[in-house]
C-alpha cells in the first residue's frame, strides 16, 4: 500500500512584485457590518523584508487585530449602539438610556475620538480620552471658551445644540451662553460609552488588550441617600391636596407605593384591582420589574373618588368609562397621560412653595428607608420599588435615620451590665444663678432690697453681688427684677 507524500501547506498570505517594490496581502477577515472581505496590505523595497514583513502580518491577524487597519474608532462606537438596541428590544435595557447614550455618543465622543484609528488606540487613545473628560468638566458642550451664544433649533422638547449654523435662524429658544461643569452624571455616561466599545472590540477579538482599563475614569461620588421625613412627606401631601385631589391623590401613591413617576404615569384605571385593594405597575425601565403592590384602605378610597370623577368628566363628554383612562392626565377625557417632565416642576415648585427642597424621586427614597426601618424584608422592599437587586435598594435608596441610630444606641447599651463603681460620682454644683427659677429665694431677696434701696441697674447689682462672693449673671439679675416689677424706669429709689 502506498502513501501519498504529504504537500508542503501554503503559506497565509501573498507577495508580488509591483513596480520597484513588493506589496503584501494578509487575509484579516470579514467586516461584521457590510460583510466584506478585509485585508492587511503593507509594501517593502525587497523580497526578504516583504517575507518578514508577510509573517508579521500574519501574526498581527491571529493576534486579534482584525479590521484595525480599516475601522475607526467612530466606526466601533456605532456598532456599539446597534448592538445596543437589540438589548432594548428584548426589555433588557431601558430605552430612555439608549437614547442618552446615543446623544453623548453622537456629541461628544465620535466628533473627539471617532477619527482615530484602531491601529492607534494604544498610542493615542488614552491621551485624547482623558482630554475630552477635562473639556467636559469645563463645559458640558466643550465650547473651548470660544461661545457666545447657544443656538438650538425651534420646537417644544429639543434641546440639542445646533453647531451647524448653516440656514439657521435664531429664536426664542437660542441664549446667551455661559460655560457650565458636566454633572458627574454625564462624565460616568460619556466613560460608559467609551469602555462600553472598547470592551466590545476585545470580546469581538479585534483589539489585544483593552485600552479604556488605563484611563483615568471620572470618580463615582460616594453615594449618600437623602429622604425626606414624616412630617416633609405630610407637608406634602397637604399641599398638593390644597391645589387639587386629583393631584393630591396622585403624591400620595407616589409615597405609599415607591413607584417612579413614569410608572404612576402611565397607570390606568384597568390597573387599579378595586376588590383585591391592589395595583399594577408595568415595567417602564427594566425587563422583570413589573408588580402588584397592595395598597391600604384610606388609599384606595381616594382612588374611587378618583375614578367617580374621571366618570362624571367623562360623562359630560358623552363618553362612557373603559377602563383605558390614565390615573394622571390633564385631559377631560383622561385619555392621555400628563408629562412626566412638568410632574417634577409641578412638585418642586410646590415643595419650594412650604419651604422644602425636594423631588419626586425622594419619595422612593422615603419608601425604602421607613419600609427598613419598620422592618420589613430587604428582599420585599425590593420588590415594592420594582429593584431587580436588593443591593440597590440598600446601597443607593436607605437612607440614615437619627431616631433608629438612638434607639439602636439604647438596645446595645440596655445589653450590658457594668460595674457600679466605674461611673463617677456626680459632681455637686449650684446652678441657682445659671437657671432663673432655681436661684435661691435668698438671692432674689438681696437682688430686690439693692434695687429698691439704690435703683441700681442689673449690672451694677451682679458687680455688687460678686463682691460679695455670690456669682450670678447680669441677665439672671434682670429676669429677677422683672419677674418682681422692679425693672420700671420710673422706679424712684430711697436715698438713705
Amino acid at each position: 500500500m502506498t502513501h501519498k507524500r504529504s504537500q508542503p501547506s501554503r503559506p497565509r498570505g501573498s507577495i508580488r512584485s509591483r513596480g520597484n517594490a513588493f506589496q503584501v496581502r494578509v487575509y484579516n477577515g470579514v467586516e461584521f457590518a457590510t460583510g466584506r472581505q478585509l485585508y492587511l496590505t503593507e509594501s517593502c523595497k525587497d523580497r526578504d523584508e516583504a517575507e518578514a514583513t508577510r509573517v508579521r502580518l500574519v501574526a498581527l491577524a491571529d493576534g486579534g487585530k482584525a479590521a484595525a487597519g480599516t475601522w475607526s474608532f467612530g466606526d466601533a462606537v456605532r456598532q456599539w449602539l446597534i448592538t445596543r438596541d437589540e438589548y432594548v428590544a428584548a426589555g433588557e435595557l431601558a430605552a430612555i438610556s439608549q437614547r442618552q447614550s446615543r446623544y453623548l455618543a453622537e456629541t461628544h465622543v465620535i466628533p473627539t475620538l471617532g477619527a482615530i484609528a484602531l491601529s492607534s488606540l494604544g498610542r493615542d487613545f488614552v491621551q485624547a480620552a482623558e482630554g475630552l473628560y477635562r473639556d467636559i468638566g469645563k463645559c458640558r458642550i466643550r465650547c473651548g471658551g470660544r461661545m457666545r451664544m447657544e443656538h438650538h433649533p425651534p420646537g417644544r422638547r429639543n434641546a440639542r445644540l445646533v453647531r451647524d449654523l448653516t440656514g439657521h435662524r435664531c429664536g426664542r429658544r437660542c441664549k446667551s451662553h455661559v460655560c457650565t461643569r458636566a454633572s458627574a452624571s454625564m462624565l460616568r455616561k460619556v466613560h460608559s460609552v467609551i469602555t462600553g466599545t472598547c470592551g466590545m472590540l476585545f470580546r469581538w477579538g479585534w483589539l489585544a488588550t483593552d485600552p479604556s482599563k488605563r484611563i483615568r475614569g471620572p470618580k463615582s461620588p460616594v453615594v449618600t441617600p437623602k429622604a425626606p421625613t414624616t412630617a416633609q412627606v405630610d407637608a406634602l401631601i397637604e399641599a398638593a391636596f390644597t391645589q387639587n385631589p386629583d393631584w393630591g391623590t396622585i403624591v400620595l401613591l407616589l409615597s405609599v407605593t415607591g413607584a417612579r413617576r413614569s410608572e404612576i404615569t402611565r397607570s390606568q384605571l384597568k390597573h387599579v384591582d378595586f376588590d383585591r385593594n391592589l395595583i399594577f405597575l408595568d415595567r417602564t425601565k427594566v425587563k422583570g420589574t413589573a408588580r402588584w403592590l397592595a395598597l391600604d384602605p384610606a388609599t384606595m378610597a381616594l382612588l374611587e373618588a378618583l375614578r367617580d370623577r374621571i366618570a362624571e368628566r367623562r360623562s359630560a363628554l358623552g363618553l362612557a368609562p373603559t377602563g383605558e383612562e390614565y390615573l394622571y392626565s390633564y385631559k377631560a377625557d383622561h385619555a392621555k397621560p400628563g408629562s412626566a417632565g412638568y410632574l417634577s416642576k409641578r412638585f418642586k415648585d410646590m415643595g419650594k412653595s412650604i419651604g422644602i427642597d425636594t423631588h419626586p424621586h425622594a419619595l422612593r427614597h422615603y419608601a425604602a428607608t421607613e419600609l427598613i426601618v419598620g422592618g420589613i424584608g430587604i428582599v420585599d422592599v425590593a420588590h415594592r420599588l420594582g429593584h431587580k437587586s436588593p443591593s440597590t435598594t440598600t446601597d443607593i435608596y436607605a437612607a440614615w435615620r437619627p431616631e433608629v441610630d438612638q434607639r439602636a444606641a439604647a438596645l446595645l447599651a440596655g445589653s450590658l451590665t457594668l460595674p457600679a463603681d466605674v461611673f463617677p460620682a456626680p459632681s455637686v454644683r449650684d446652678r441657682s444663678a445659671e437657671q432663673t427659677r432655681r436661684t435661691s429665694p435668698e438671692v432674689e431677696q438681696r437682688i430686690c432690697d439693692l434695687r429698691q434701696r439704690t435703683g441700681w441697674g442689673p449690672k451694677r447689682i451682679k458687680d455688687h453681688l460678686a463682691a460679695e462672693h455670690i456669682s450670678i449673671d447680669k441677665s439672671t439679675v434682670w429676669k429677677v427684677l422683672r419677674r418682681h416689677e422692679l425693672n420700671a424706669s420710673s422706679l424712684s429709689p430711697e436715698r438713705p
